[in-house]
């Protein structure tokens, strides 16, 4: 598999995870000639994203256009890895870089696994649980909008256990004490997989908890008959957890 079509899989992976959002009755998902957005109804909350752009190949003028048409939305964009030299300008206003470069401590760094990049895994000592009910998923819900957003419901508690009732997502919570305190997830979309929402609660941070839980995750995920599994870190320490596990970067 091509660097190139690792990096058509993380896109993918991207563009699903943030599609899922809108996989909800309280949100609302619009899909525009050459892009797609989702955001919470009125009234309701959730988040707001912006992603699916395809513009390559249009007038330099229409490119514009559009870009500030999407930036007047007050979204965060998902923009293409593989986004044309001119699109990647325009939106940026930045000189694409096609070398390896090194990251910076807050870069987002992309990366992706092949199953026989995967370590050998031999299960652990933690009491982890792949969710299986309504009450499971509340419950994980709760403590990933905890962990990323302060608890605001990013993910509905309730409206979004559709995705592991109808679309095969598979949430994880470890815990600690009986306590959930680590969670993560695997989403999959025809054999193309990503892990999401890795993360452990502030206090339990630096055992290993997301290690184990992210673990036990891949191997269930490749185990399944997952092709590739793709993430995003969000950093470079984070990154290097990835890496402890068998991810590799990709710029």
């Amino acid at each position: 598999m091509t660097d190139r079509e690792i990096m058509q899989y993380i896109d993918d992976g991207a563009n699903y995870y943030i599609s899922l959002f809108g996989d909800a009755i309280h949100m609302e998902k619009v899909e525009k000639e050459f892009y797609t957005y989702i955001k919470p109804k009125a009234g309701e909350k959730g988040i707001s994203f912006i992603y699916n752009v395809h513009m390559d190949g249009l007038p330099t003028e229409q490119i514009k256009m559009l870009i500030e048409e999407m930036k007047s939305m007050h979204m965060p964009i998902w923009l293409s890895l593989l986004v044309s030299n001119e699109v990647a300008f325009l939106f940026s206003g930045k000189e694409p870089t096609h070398v390896q470069t090194e990251h910076d401590e807050n870069d987002e760094i992309y990366m992706a696994m092949l199953p026989e990049e995967q370590k050998e895994y031999r299960g652990n000592n933690h009491k982890i649980i792949r969710v299986n009910s309504a009450g499971e998923f509340a419950l994980w819900a709760q403590t990933v909008n905890n962990i990323f957003s302060d608890g605001y419901p990013d993910i509905h508690p309730v409206n979004h256990f559709i995705w592991c009732e109808k679309r095969g997502v598979k949430c994880y919570i470890l815990y600690h004490d009986n306590i959930p305190v680590s969670v993560a997830a695997i989403m999959n979309h025809n054999g193309v997989a990503s892990l999401e929402f890795v993360g452990t609660i502030p206090e339990m941070r630096k055992r290993g908890l997301a290690k184990a839980v992210c673990e036990k995750a891949v191997y269930d995920a490749f185990s399944d008959g997952a092709s590739i599994l793709t993430i995003r870190a969000v950093n470079t320490a984070v990154a290097r957890l990835y890496q402890s596990i068998g991810f590799k970067a990709y710029n």
